[in-house]
């Protein structure tokens, strides 16, 4: 009987919230003017993201020496 009831209770939890999302979108309800498709971009190009790629690079390389220093010690020890 326990399991019965857990498995009753567990498909309500999981019809639930389904059937909350079920009204209108929140582009149509809050803010019609975002729901305008975006144009893509003209140039064949990649945005800038704002990524340095020399300090990721450099950051990778950092780990990397750490680990190896690391495995390095460790290997002395025993």
């Amino acid at each position: 009987m326990k399991y019965v009831a857990t498995v009753a209770v567990l498909v309500v939890l999981a019809v639930a919230p389904s059937a909350a999302f079920a009204s209108g979108s929140q582009c149509q309800t809050y803010n019609p003017q975002t729901c305008q498709p975006l144009e893509p971009p003209s140039s064949g190009s990649l945005p800038f993201t704002g990524i340095d790629l020399g300090l990721l690079v450099a950051g990778g390389g950092a780990l990397l020496s750490v680990g190896f220093v690391l495995r390095r010690v460790t290997r002395r020890l025993n």
